[in-house]
């Protein structure tokens, strides 16, 4: 239960520069992964492996990355929302910098792995300490920054892995492992200025008692935010390890330009960012989330069907606009969705959302190899459609929340 003192400091408000610290750590994950597409077809030829093998490597981060969600934020419930932060982000370059150092496929799966495991404590840790520290006034706008933030490592990612695979791929790594330590020095000076606004997680009598709790705050609409995310993302994401290939199948596209169109997709999430937040606070999470699905439906279906490769680009542009205010509704019903424990309701939802993304290889590898990419794409246009009956059967967030 919230003390009278939490309930004070979730009413003060904070300028996004002030929360900069968050938006920054936001995209560490989509960064690293982002890079995946530029960088698989070139370990096919370091590990001296075919497609099938090397796919092993998406499961081994994105798999873990969203099982392990299930447990991190219930950890940050029953801890420190503090302590796991700091711990995420430095055990996360760690893990970067081994799959940089990796001499064969063995050790360079490891560090995906490991990567998997630690991004659990970042990202879903902070978007739950947003919903801890802010008031639910500024929560959506709050939160189309920090998606954009989150989604700017799309963007970044491709451009600076199309760039350093010029000199090494190893590089690639070695900057993702700088950012996530840089993105941690900056959240404990946060910490330590305003450490006091996130409410103190309460102490309950027994663990048994506290994960009784927790099971009666995980109800029907929790289960519903987690199969929004499972659906939606296997549409935008599930085929993302593939584009790299995917664009030099059908168009023969060097690194450097499947770098440029693969980043588009960050590029349009940026530029929706802050017209998503405007759009929700107007309309609602729920309305913008119809309208986003609708949007990456069409949006991919143009990509499965494009005659040119700027005609795919333009497309992936798009789906960038509609993932952003896709992804900025659901965070924001994940975050309303269990008050009491929003590290766990937050971390199931992107559990979800990249449990899928590790899974897509099992459906979208054999795809690709029988029916090739245009078929593929299709495929994701059609999933995104499925995610409407979840959204329908949602039930509107309280205010209170």
């Amino acid at each position: 239960m919230a003390t009278r003192s939490s309930r004070r400091a979730a009413t003060q408000r904070f300028s996004q520069w002030s929360l900069a610290p968050f938006h920054l750590g936001s995209l560490i994950g989509p960064y690293n992964g982002g890079g995946f597409p530029i960088i698989f077809p070139i370990l096919q030829g370091v590990f001296h492996v075919d497609r099938t093998a090397l796919s092993v490597i998406i499961p081994a981060y994105f798999a873990t990355f969203g099982l392990c969600q299930f447990f991190s934020g219930t950890i940050s419930d029953l801890t420190s929302r503090r302590v796991v932060i700091l711990a995420g982000f430095g055990s996360f370059g760690l893990a970067a910098l081994l799959c940089a150092l990796a001499p064969n496929l063995r050790l360079f799966v490891l560090g995906c792995l490991l990567l998997g495991v630690t991004n659990a404590f970042t990202t879903p840790i902070l978007l739950a300490t947003l919903g801890d520290a802010l008031p639910a006034t500024q929560l959506p706008r709050t939160i189309a920054v920090f998606s954009a933030a989150n989604q700017t490592g799309h963007l970044i990612g491709p451009l600076i892995a199309g760039l350093l695979v010029a000199w090494s791929w190893r590089l690639f790594f070695v900057s993702v492992a700088l950012v996530s330590w840089i993105a941690g020095a900056w959240l404990l000076v946060w910490f330590h200025r305003h450490g006091h606004v996130v409410p103190p997680r309460p102490r309950a009598p027994s663990l048994g008692h506290a994960l009784r709790e927790l099971l009666a705050a995980l109800d029907r609409g929790v289960a519903q935010v987690v199969a929004l995310a499972f659906l939606a993302n296997a549409a935008v994401m599930g085929t993302a390890y593939l584009l790299g290939q995917a664009l030099r199948d059908l168009w023969q596209l060097d690194y450097a330009t499947i770098g440029l169109v693969v980043s588009l997709y960050g590029l349009g999430a940026i530029l929706f960012g802050p017209p998503a937040g405007l759009l929700l606070e107007r309309f609602g999470a729920q309305r913008g989330a119809a309208l986003g699905l609708l949007a990456i439906s069409s949006t991919v279906a143009v990509m499965a069907a494009a005659p040119h490769p700027w005609v795919f680009a333009a497309a992936y542009l798009t789906l960038g606009l509609a993932a952003m205010l896709t992804w900025t509704a659901f965070s924001t019903l994940a975050v309303q969705a269990a008050p009491s424990h929003r590290g766990t309701a937050s971390a199931y939802f992107l559990g979800a959302r990249f449990l899928v993304q590790g899974l897509a290889p099992a459906l979208y590898t054999p795809i690709y190899g029988a029916f090739g990419p245009r078929v593929m794409f299709a495929l994701s246009a059609a999933i995104a459609l499925s995610a409407f009956l979840p959204l329908w059967l949602l039930r509107p967030p309280s205010r209170s929340s």
